[in-house]
Formats: structure tokens, sequence, C-alpha cells
């Protein structure tokens, strides 16, 4: 799993979370865990509190992955393509996008 991906995990219950607890919970090291907090802030994936110490996700993104979320669970009970949906391969191109980063 990447940086990205646990940050985002760690935090999809659309709660505060201090930073302390989100870089104890990445396996990356801690100033690589602190460069992709920064970078989801700075394009506001997340919130962050800098007198607390806390991030969350922003409600947009919050919505997102529980919409994608959604959409995966009914495709895996119907195993049917929702026409106009995003698709699984399309996440993964655009996740990609962001490991590079």
């Amino acid at each position: 799993m990447s940086t990205f991906d646990e940050i985002l995990w760690s935090l999809k219950d659309g709660k505060w979370h201090s930073l302390t607890e989100i870089t104890k919970k990445s396996s990356s090291p801690e100033p690589l865990t602190k460069m992709a907090l920064s970078f989801l802030w700075e394009y506001n994936f997340i919130q962050m509190d800098e007198c607390e110490g806390k991030a969350k996700l922003c409600p947009l993104v919050l919505n997102f992955i529980d919409e994608i979320q959604r959409i995966e669970k009914e495709e895996a009970s119907s195993h049917k393509s929702f026409e106009g949906a995003v698709s699984v391969n399309e996440l993964a191109s655009f996740h990609r996008s962001f490991e590079k980063v």
C-alpha cells in the first residue's frame, strides 16, 4: 500500500486524527509521510488543524471515497458494469499518477 493509500485509509472515517497517529499507521518513513500529508493538504484532499496537529479528509474527498466504495460493492454483488461509472481500472490509473508524485 502506498503512503497516500495509508493516509487516506486512516482518514476515511471523516474524523480528526492526530498527525502522530497518522504517521504511526503509515509504514513509510516519517519524512515521506509528512511530505505526503503536505501534498494532500496543499491540493485540498485533507483539512489540517496545525494548532491541534490534526487532519481529516475534506468533505468532497470523503464523498468521493464513499461513492467509490458503494460502486465497488454494487459491482461485486451484481458482477455488472455501470454505464457512466468510474471503473476500477480507471481508478487504478488515477492512483498510479499520484504514486509518481
